[in-house]
């Protein structure tokens, strides 16, 4: 008789892939790196087959290992409807999500397809803006559930991805050149923002704002047409038009991180599966970077 697959094990090996390694997957796992490591060679043990190779330079997927994660989230989905069906008091009614209007788009491609599976019960309300005003609205209460940029003094969030932000700068415009760097920033009271100020003000570069938006795309578009140069997620980047702006004073490279937040006005029952779903998206937007 074949093992029965751990879906714990599982949602382990997912996360580890996802961030690159046992010490990350610590952290947004909420276990030690010992913990994380054992529940690996648990699976690697069940399967028979070795699914990670280890070395300074990180992990890598062997050949089984990418055949088992082409399956985990469809299992791990699967897991979600059966609890949801199964359960006496099914998730239903009205909750209310927050997005960061950047990643809008991308998050609800995945996310509303198994939100309406596993929980067709469900009415999603959905706002979007920026990080700390959805942080307001958690705080408040207006919001049950919110994606939010990592800041420093907000410890102990439960991470969903990561990825870089760069400099970036026009293709074929030496713009680095010039007397005063021209720059395009996101508005006010916003983490991207003071980033991209607190690596002007290090750097002692001069530098002009050039435009200011809401919209992060915005600022892609004015980097793409040769305005500006612009601190951007390397997700965003999708033209040969841009390129990244190389200058020793300015950082090479920084991580943003992206958080779940709740408010507390959702019951564990009701939360904790709502979370797994918002964790599977998360898993397949960064899975198609």
């Amino acid at each position: 008789m074949k093992p029965l697959l751990d879906l714990e094990l599982l949602n382990t090996f997912s996360v580890v892939v996802e961030v690159g390694g046992f010490k990350e997957a610590a952290v947004r796992l909420y276990r030690s790196q010992a913990a994380v490591s054992m529940q690996i060679k648990r699976l690697e043990e069940q399967l028979s087959q070795r699914l990670l190779e280890r070395s300074n330079q990180g992990i890598k997927l062997t050949d089984p290992g990418k055949t088992l994660l082409a399956y985990i989230d469809q299992l791990l989905r699967l897991n979600n409807e059966t609890l949801s069906a199964l359960s006496s008091e099914p998730l239903r009614g009205p909750v209310h999500f927050g997005i960061p209007t950047d990643y809008a788009q991308t998050f609800l491609d995945h996310f509303l397809p198994r939100m309406r599976d596993s929980f067709p019960e469900l009415v999603p309300r959905i706002t979007c803006g920026r990080s700390r005003k959805l942080r307001e609205l958690v705080n408040t209460g207006d919001l049950d559930i919110a994606i939010v940029t990592d800041e420093a003094q907000f410890p102990n969030e439960k991470n969903l991805w990561s990825e870089r932000l760069c400099w970036y700068a026009p293709t074929g415009m030496p713009l680095e050149q010039q007397g005063s760097l021209p720059v395009a920033l996101l508005e006010s009271d916003c983490a991207l923002r003071d980033l991209a100020q607190l690596d002007l003000k290090q750097s002692g570069l001069a530098h002009h704002l050039v435009i200011t938006s809401p919209d992060m795309a915005n600022l892609y578009a004015a980097v793409e047409s040769g305005l500006a140069v612009s601190l951007l997620p390397e997700s965003s980047v999708s033209s040969e038009k841009v390129r990244p702006l190389r200058m020793d004073s300015l950082p090479d490279r920084r991580l943003l991180t992206m958080n779940l937040i709740e408010a507390g006005t959702l019951g564990k029952t009701f939360l904790e599966p709502l979370e797994n779903c918002i964790l599977e998206a998360a898993r397949a937007v960064d899975a198609h970077r």
